[in-house]
């Protein structure tokens, strides 16, 4: 063989590592968890979406979002997601396509990932969530309302990323599944009551979703940290989230997604419903004590009749 061609074919197979290399490599824009100076950098191709309230909204919002309250895509009074088909009429309506590319925010630590939860189960590919939220925003805010040209919102549904009580019944106690509980440590064990029954799922882990951000901030921990705090989990298996309402599950959903978690589901209903159901099993079980309740309602009504 000629030295030519061997030069040749040696060229050619660095040049196809090269590729492989580039083409397996996360693009930029494909982080779900981005800053301000990502915003700034995309702010021409990308949809801002404030989750808050409308009042919150007007009094000042970072200059060109569109409003989406959260809750306007939950069920009242149960909190649950709005059926499929009303959320594509309302986000429709916003201007929203399934291949539109967002940006969320909100206030607190909650709203704006239980709305990366719902865009995600709808079948949006290219959803990101502002860090730190309205409260490290660093860009000028607006009271001039803003909005997008009607469109057609076809959901596609991923319904691996959604579970019911029937299902965690069905996967229990199986190995290939781990099960988080994102609420307290006093609630895990029972000892702060939020439903009939005080406890956890049986078989839950529980790692409370605050430890998912920086101090009291709004802001998320660097993703070493987070790697850390979630390191006790198996990616190959599935991992099911709960809370009392599935808010805070929706941001542990959002971490292990950042983490690189593949099956990842939250269990909307969560405690709520799990907690006062007497057909469903639960771990270091109590019982929510009625006689206080309604001790200190007859005391709060002597001091109403003082």
């Amino acid at each position: 063989m000629k030295i030519t061609a061997k030069i040749f074919i040696l060229a050619s197979l660095i040049l196809l590592s090269f590729l492989a290399v580039v083409q397996s490599a996360p693009a930029a824009d494909t982080a779900l968890l981005v800053d301000n100076a990502w915003v700034s950098v995309h702010r021409p191709e990308v949809t801002l979406i404030d989750v808050r309230g409308r009042d919150a909204y007007m009094q000042g919002h970072i200059l060109g979002a569109i409003n989406i309250p959260i809750t306007d895509l939950r069920t009242q009074p149960d909190g649950l997601m709005v059926p499929v088909a009303a959320a594509e009429e309302l986000l429709g309506n916003k201007g929203l396509s399934i291949e539109k590319e967002v940006v969320l925010y909100g206030s607190g630590r909650e709203d704006a990932f239980l709305a990366f939860w719902m865009l995600d189960f709808l079948g949006m590919r290219r959803v990101h969530v502002l860090d730190g939220g309205i409260e490290n925003a660093q860009s000028k805010l607006s009271a001039t309302e803003s909005g997008l040209a009607r469109s057609v919102f076809k959901a596609e549904p991923i319904l691996t990323e959604r579970a019911d009580s029937d299902y965690i019944k069905a996967v229990l106690y199986r190995n290939s599944v781990n099960i988080i509980d994102a609420r307290t440590d006093a609630e895990y064990k029972g000892e702060d009551v939020r439903a009939l029954r005080g406890g956890h799922i049986p078989g839950a882990v529980n790692i409370n979703f605050a430890q998912n951000f920086q101090g009291n901030t709004t802001i998320l921990k660097p993703h070493p940290d987070l790697a850390n705090i979630y390191g006790r989990l198996d990616p190959g298996k599935e991992i099911i989230v709960y809370c009392q309402t599935g808010v805070r599950a929706s941001n542990t959903f959002f971490v292990l997604k950042e983490l690189g978690f593949k099956q990842v589901r939250v269990y909307m209903p969560s405690w709520v419903e799990w907690g006062s159901r007497q057909d469903l099993p639960v771990e270091d079980v109590t019982y929510f004590n009625f006689v206080s309740i309604l001790k200190r309602l007859s005391e709060l009504e002597k001091q109403k009749g003082e």
